[in-house]
């Protein structure tokens, strides 16, 4: 016989890592929210929605997706370096916005 214990809610860690889905619009070069804040030990998922055709480029993680107008784009990662890290157009270097992981 096996018995599986698993934590309550009110068991669950407020620090404990947890998925977080973030939706970030870009239109006329600006992106909305401009600055995104998450856990250390995260796991992330950002949408990304364009206007036009972009490169997006997440400095720090590395991670790099093309985005084409109507056609949502997913930044996937886990939050394992804090600090933050900026997001930009990668052909154009123009800074989107701003990820900040928050230490544990």
């Amino acid at each position: 016989m096996f018995l599986v214990l698993r934590p309550g809610p009110s068991q669950i860690s407020p620090d404990a890592p947890r998925e977080r889905t973030i939706d970030l619009a870009v239109e006329n070069g600006a992106m909305t929210p401009d600055e995104v804040e998450v856990g250390e030990g995260n796991q992330v998922r950002l949408r990304v929605t364009s206007d036009e055709p972009i490169e997006i480029h997440l400095h720090g993680y590395d991670l790099e997706r093309e985005v084409a107008p109507g056609e949502p784009a997913t930044l996937s990662f886990e939050a394992d370096l804090t600090g933050r890290f900026e997001m930009e157009d990668h052909e154009s270097e123009e800074v989107l916005g701003v990820l900040i992981v928050q230490p544990r």
